[in-house]
């Protein structure tokens, strides 16, 4: 009798599982205005996404197989935290249909509406990956400080993906100049940055810009479209850039203007879904930072947008490489995994 409710509940567990995985995808793409039929399995997140699920589901399976009774606290726990989860990611359906956040409310220079889903996911996640782990600890026949050591298993797998990211976008000598495949582009897109007092653009922003006018000045891109929105009490990153271009000679009619955008996956989205801009049968050439291109060309990828990128050439000191690259590597790990 113990053994038929211990693999009922096992079998409760499993569903939660695939409904977590299922719920996760829908979300990732429902909230950046795809459909499921876009879902790819050789994207980087969507993998690792599918693993994380199969090795859980197959720990389950063990277990209920080997037919050993284990304490139905646990049992209650791995069940409770999987519910947690799926809780988790169902608030933030909610919040992206039901519950109204300002696009423009901003917590320590972050929109407040991705603090809030992004705090979500991260923590439905970590409930997946704990239990995971917890899981296969017990088939291991792990039992002393059981439950703390797959805690701090879970934090160090998380950290493995850190690094895993960090790794990727190490690499950036492939965005030099002489590795573009194309020599003319209709389209160079100019990703938003911060712009400081009297509308002057950050030293980051400039080097884009300033890369960008010469690719237009020697012919290599045929238009510019400027993207970025702004912060509260400032001016539109894409206004910035336009009056600096402006000042630089480049015609009004040559630069393509999207002032709403505030994170570079909506900016993405914007050439996506723009008729005239998604018509062309050349690349997008995205012109941005070494350490911001390997996100950026992610998220292309993501949404199956063609593009190639070249870095700005802008130079960093050696802490402020550290700083931006550990930053992009966090931040392509949660696109990645959750589309943010």
């Amino acid at each position: 009798m113990k053994a038929r409710l211990q693999n009922s509940k096992f079998i409760v567990i499993i569903f939660l599982s695939l409904i977590n995985f299922i719920t996760l995808s829908y979300l990732k793409y429902k909230m950046n205005d795809l459909e499921l039929t876009s879902y790819t399995l050789d994207y980087v997140g969507n993998i690792l996404n599918i693993l994380i699920t199969s090795v859980h589901i197959i720990g389950l399976l063990i277990i209920s197989f080997r037919k050993v009774l284990i304490d139905k606290n646990r049992i209650n726990f791995i069940l409770f935290i999987n519910t947690a989860s799926i809780v988790s990611l169902l608030i933030v359906y909610l919040i992206n249909t039901v519950i109204p956040i300002d696009a423009k409310e901003y917590l320590l220079s972050f929109p407040l509406k991705k603090v809030y889903v992004g705090f979500l996911f991260i923590s439905s996640y970590f409930m997946s990956v704990y239990s995971l782990i917890y899981i296969w600890g017990i088939i291991l026949g792990i039992e002393r400080l059981f439950e703390l050591r797959a805690l701090l298993r879970t934090v160090f797998a998380i950290l493995i993906l850190m690094i895993f990211s960090l790794f990727v976008v190490w690499n950036v000598k492939i965005y030099d100049e002489e590795n573009l495949a194309y020599k003319k582009y209709e389209y160079g897109l100019i990703p938003g940055a911060a712009v400081w007092s009297k509308a002057k653009p950050s030293p980051i922003f400039e080097g884009r810009i300033r890369k960008a006018y010469d690719l237009y000045k020697r012919g290599i891109i045929d238009k510019i479209i400027l993207t970025g929105g702004n912060a509260p009490g400032e001016i539109t990153e894409a206004e910035a850039a336009e009056k600096l271009l402006l000042d630089l000679s480049v015609q009004k009619n040559k630069m393509i203007i999207e002032n709403q955008t505030q994170q570079t996956n909506e900016q993405i989205k914007y050439i996506k879904f723009d008729p005239m801009i998604a018509s062309s049968n050349n690349p997008v050439l995205i012109i941005s930072d070494n350490f911001h291109l390997t996100r950026v060309l992610q998220i292309c990828k993501f949404f199956d947008v063609n593009a190639e990128g070249i870095s700005s050439g802008h130079t960093l000191t050696f802490e402020k490489t550290i700083f931006y690259r550990t930053r992009e590597s966090v931040a392509l790990l949660l696109f990645w995994l959750f589309g943010i």
